[in-house]
């Protein structure tokens, strides 16, 4: 009895032991942000994460306003070590460049600063939705230089790869494809992103995309017939007028070809909606294509990648 009474002790000491050392991590959900309605789908998606971790959310493209107060609210909680992870569609732009910057994983920034939105009503739109916000403050960079310095972080900070090709953003676009397919063969896919200002950064965002494809294009082939092919597009809506206006013909045109030989099917790879996943329907306007704009979120599955990705993190 007395042993059984020392094993159940040690047990009870060990998982303890294991409760208090998850206490002590922290979570730092980063995204653009974007209206209520948009942030609330995000902390949805996040909202199991608080059963096992203290959990912060840092808006904005880059922000070290919210950056700063994301880690210091995780500092506040006891927080030694913590676990940020970016829900942007690609790790390849100038905001998540200059979050490495901040969080001191880079030694000097690789592009011009970006400076802090205005927080003083919220966030009514960011860089990955292209709103005007995000606009204005591209055009900011020129009239006013940002001095950026890394951020005061104590705890010892993981960041984890953004969405990019992973296999649940595959999963989730092959069903939002499947809600509109009624012939996959004779049926033309094309994924539709926001995308980034400079070239190298553009190409990286296809691959990743044309990367999606393939996995999407698996996916379909073990649940039914294949699609009759799958293209990928980014819109670059805060690029200059001349990149602006190439990308806005460039997608009309695969949009009109391939409407000439079957149905056309349009996804937008879009974290949430309510942002400018509108605008891609508005620049088709006229054309014969498939559409319901439903964005990555709401879906369970993308609690499921901020799991994995902490887990990994954490060496799980």
């Amino acid at each position: 009895m007395n042993l059984t009474k020392i094993i159940v002790s040690c047990l009870t000491c060990i998982l303890m032991s294991f409760s208090a050392q998850a206490q002590k991590t922290g979570v730092m959900i980063m995204a653009h942000g974007g209206s209520p309605k948009w942030n609330n789908l995000v902390m949805e998606a996040a909202q199991p994460l608080t059963k096992q971790y203290a959990v912060s959310h840092a808006w904005g493209m880059a922000d070290p306003i919210t950056l700063q107060k994301s880690i210091d609210e995780l500092e506040a909680q006891g927080v030694t070590k913590i676990i940020a992870v970016p829900l942007f569609i690609s790790s390849h732009s100038m905001v998540i460049r200059q979050t490495e910057f901040l969080l001191g994983l880079r030694d000097k920034l690789a592009d011009p600063p970006m400076p802090s939105m205005d927080h003083s009503g919220g966030h009514s739109g960011g860089h990955q939705m292209g709103s005007g916000n995000a606009m204005a403050m591209h055009h900011a960079h020129d009239t006013k230089e940002v001095e950026l310095k890394p951020l005061k972080i104590k705890a010892k900070l993981v960041v984890t790869p953004a969405l990019d090709d992973n296999a649940v953003v595959a999963e989730i676009l092959r069903d939002r494809i499947a809600e509109l397919s009624t012939n996959p063969p004779n049926e033309t896919v094309i994924l539709v992103a926001h995308g980034p200002n400079g070239e190298e950064d553009n190409q990286k965002w296809l691959a990743g995309l044309e990367s999606l494809s393939v996995k999407i294009e698996k996916i379909q082939s073990t649940r039914g017939k294949g699609f009759k092919q799958i293209f990928a597009t980014t819109v670059r809506d805060d690029a200059n007028k001349e990149i602006f206006d190439q990308a806005k013909e460039q997608l009309r045109a695969i949009v009109r070809q391939a409407g000439k030989f079957g149905n056309v099917i349009v996804v937008p790879v879009f974290l949430s909606s309510g942002g400018r996943e509108h605008a891609v329907a508005e620049r088709l306007d006229g054309l014969n294509y498939k559409w319901n704009g439903k964005a990555l979120l709401p879906d369970s599955r993308l609690t499921a990648f901020l799991n994995n990705s902490v887990n990994q993190a954490l060496g799980k």
